[in-house]
């Protein structure tokens, strides 16, 4: 397990850092100069950020069928979505829709445990490898097929299996869930690099998909109930495109189903 470098310059154009949560999504949180303010937490600090910074991203922990393949094509989907909510076309999450977003935040929650915890070779009983190259190794992969070396399969060849079963348990663990496209009608939100066991998917500064919501505007202590979750479920880093526009709960926060119910 860990970091595996491509050949020098990278002739196969492998991705090496990727990003847990899309830099579309982030690049939405970003102010007129193409930047969003994060506060890391091991460092205690706020700076000014972009997109491309490697605190967003993963280093080819998994491999490039599940990051073009299946990734993509979750992000893409979800991404389509976005710009049409945004756009005011889609006003509801309908069944189509649910399940763009629950792969997608299923995606999301995935990769952060990949970037988190690695994913470890593993060897395969009965399998017989070819003797590769470096150069051959990396045609094969950017072709999205898998190789073993020494008997064993670098572990980032399983991603795509994982993410299959997490988003497959995902949805069957869900079949009637639903969710509510959410406005911040006061104050704006925060992103975390992930919000774990709670059901909320960002998508601009003033709004947000959430599990188990009507669709919504919300008062400025209801945006402080999400942007305290947010900072509690982040491990990492947390940011948003003015943290000053945020409000938080500074003390223990209610649960959002109980001040979220009418």
């Amino acid at each position: 397990m860990g970091f595996e470098e491509p050949q020098t310059g990278n002739p196969h154009r492998l991705t090496i850092k990727q990003h847990v949560f899309p830099k579309k999504s982030i690049d939405r949180f970003a102010s007129e100069d193409g930047l969003v303010q994060m506060f890391r937490k091991d460092g205690a600090k706020v700076f000014k950020t972009r997109s491309s910074n490697n605190l967003f991203c993963a280093k080819r922990v998994w491999d490039q069928s599940t990051e073009a393949g299946i990734g993509k094509q979750i992000e893409d989907r979800f991404q389509d979505l976005a710009d049409s909510i945004l756009s005011g076309s889609s006003k509801v999450i309908g069944h189509f829709e649910k399940g763009v977003v629950e792969d997608f935040f299923s995606l999301w929650r995935t990769r952060q445990k990949f970037r988190a915890e690695g994913l470890d070779d593993f060897e395969l009983a009965d399998v017989v490898e070819d003797s590769l190259t470096k150069d051959e190794e990396e045609i094969l992969e950017r072709n999205h097929v898998v190789f073993f070396r020494d008997g064993m399969m670098p572990g980032r060849f399983a991603a795509g299996i994982h993410v299959f079963g997490y988003m497959n348990a995902f949805r069957q663990d869900n079949l009637k869930m639903q969710w509510g496209i959410v406005h911040a009608g006061e104050g704006e939100f925060i992103v975390p690099d992930c919000f774990q066991d709670m059901m909320i998917v960002p998508v601009s500064p003033k709004l947000m998909i959430i599990a188990d919501q009507p669709n919504s505007i919300l008062t400025r202590s209801e945006v402080a109930v999400i942007n305290q979750t947010a900072i509690d479920r982040s491990t990492d880093y947390y940011f948003a495109r003015r943290l000053s526009s945020c409000p938080v709960y500074r003390d223990s926060s209610p649960s959002l189903q109980r001040l979220f119910s009418k």
